[in-house]
């Protein structure tokens, strides 16, 4: 799908986390690794990157303006091993994909309590265990929700819906009266699958909302450009400029939490990589 110029998408890069989206697609590679290297076997991060020594050194180096994020700390996140998740019994890292839920010490992990529900219209191509979006299911667990598409689309008021995609009629977010607006909607998956989500029939007549132009902080390599975002990113920045509409341009970290995952990944794989003296193709802002 054609780049729309002004605009910020949430749908192109990923749509998923650590390790990108389709196995088979050229644009999986790490975007600092080197194009003609074998990819490593087992190269999941949310699962096989059994290092995290440094990440902390890492986070105090960091330059970039995930720095400048108010997180909660990472403290606890550098001794979590593989463990079966309580609930499913399914060995996980750090959360569990499947049931949504923080491993470790849950008391340890951050919480968030969101201004409106949250929809993610997940396409079935798109791995779980590879989405950036079930990182605000971990986080906020009791306001997020997934609907796989197209079978679980529900009926949605059209007076208290809206759904996040740079369309040519879309409004900003600044610009948009919430008075009504009860739930937001998300659309995870590659770019060209997202026009047939949006062509279901039961999203049809959903107002659409745009975020200001971001660059992406996403690790992977994707041939949109950097101000495709990964999913997370999207539902942090909607949040950000949602939370300055209603409180006199005023923001204070109340939704950097969204970002406590993404911005852990970032770091560890960061740390990894110079701790291995790995070969990369430099990415402008990226290794510091």
């Amino acid at each position: 799908m054609e780049n729309i110029e002004n605009t910020t998408t949430t749908l192109t890069k990923e749509e998923t986390t650590i390790n990108t989206n389709n196995n088979n697609n050229d644009n999986n590679s790490i975007a600092i690794e080197e194009s003609n290297k074998t990819k490593p076997k087992g190269s999941n991060i949310n699962n096989n990157l059994k290092t995290t020594v440094g990440v902390l050194d890492n986070v105090k180096e960091d330059q970039s303006w995930l720095s400048s994020l108010k997180l909660h700390t990472f403290d606890h996140m550098i001794d979590i091993s593989r463990t079966l998740c309580k609930k499913c019994e399914k060995k996980r890292k750090y959360f569990c994909y499947d049931c949504c839920l923080p491993l470790g010490d849950p008391e340890n992990s951050p919480k968030l309590k969101l201004p409106l529900k949250v929809d993610v219209i997940h396409h079935p191509t798109e791995l779980i265990s590879k989405s950036t979006a079930i990182h605000s299911k971990v986080i906020a667990y009791d306001d997020v929700k997934f609907i796989e598409f197209p079978e679980e689309i529900p009926d949605y008021n059209l007076d208290e819906t809206i759904l996040l995609y740079p369309s040519e009629d879309s409004c900003f977010v600044k610009d948009i009266d919430f008075s009504n607006i009860k739930k937001v909607l998300f659309v995870e998956s590659q770019w060209h699958n997202a026009r047939k989500i949006l062509k279901h029939p039961k999203l049809q007549g959903i107002k659409c909302v745009k975020i200001d132009m971001q660059k992406t902080m996403f690790w992977r390599h994707q041939r949109h450009g950097d101000s495709y975002l990964a999913t997370i990113e999207a539902i942090y920045y909607f949040f950000k400029e949602f939370h300055l509409s209603q409180n006199n341009n005023q923001y204070n970290g109340e939704y950097d939490n969204l970002l406590f995952y993404y911005s852990f990944f970032y770091n560890l794989i960061q740390t990894t990589y110079k701790q291995q003296n790995r070969d990369f193709i430099r990415k402008d802002n990226y290794i510091q």
